[in-house]
């Protein structure tokens, strides 16, 4: 099983942000997104949920093929959230539930046979945090139509690089170099053995 981010891309709005050190004042943080902290106990309890529900799930980290551990991996997920919640309230996006059941829906029909929990662990992100993930991706392709997407890809590359920007722009990401350092061949976090072994890791 492949991870399908329910349509969402990550690399779309972490693209181009620095890996930094924290401060003294994001002392505990695993992740800073605009005026938004996300905690270590934060980002270890939805580890454990997680783990959780690959395990009654029964699949394995290596069928999921994670971009780095699963701390790494659901970081990516919560910055991502977090990130497009703040952009979208700075533009005016707002999201109704039903808006949110309707992707859910179309997410569910895509991968028949899968159950809530299931769609989460494929999408990488904790099961209680499956419909914030899916707020953010209507959020998304709000955004994205804002800026010009359309039908052909040459709009949806060029919309992509915008809200790209204006993301790195509007709500800057600084995580904590314990959780590892940009993948150089593109698409998450890559393990730095300079700061120890990564809390909440079971791989």
């Amino acid at each position: 099983m492949k991870s399908t981010r329910v349509r969402v891309t990550l690399a779309v709005v972490a693209a181009g942000v620095a890996l930094t050190a924290c401060s003294p004042s994001q002392a505990g943080a695993a992740a800073i997104v605009g005026d938004q902290r996300i905690s270590v106990s934060e980002l270890s309890a939805d580890a454990k949920e997680y783990e959780a529900a690959m395990d009654k799930a029964g699949i394995s980290a290596a069928q999921l093929q994670l971009p780095g551990s699963v701390p790494q991996a659901l970081l990516e997920s919560k910055v991502f959230i977090s990130q497009l919640n703040q952009l979208g309230a700075r533009n005016g996006i707002t999201v109704t539930p039903a808006e949110i059941e309707a992707l859910l829906a179309q997410a569910l029909q895509q991968q028949q046979g899968m159950t809530l929990d299931q769609l989460a662990v494929s999408a990488t992100v904790a099961p209680s945090e499956l419909r914030e993930l899916v707020r953010a991706s209507v959020i998304q392709q709000k955004l994205m139509a804002k800026f010009g997407a359309g039908q052909d890809q040459a709009s949806q590359q060029a919309a992509n690089q915008k809200l790209a920007q204006e993301a790195q722009k509007a709500v800057p990401v600084t995580r904590s170099p314990r959780y590892g350092e940009p993948n150089p061949q593109g698409g998450g976090l890559v393990e730095s053995n300079r700061f120890g072994a990564l809390p909440g890791a079971s791989q």
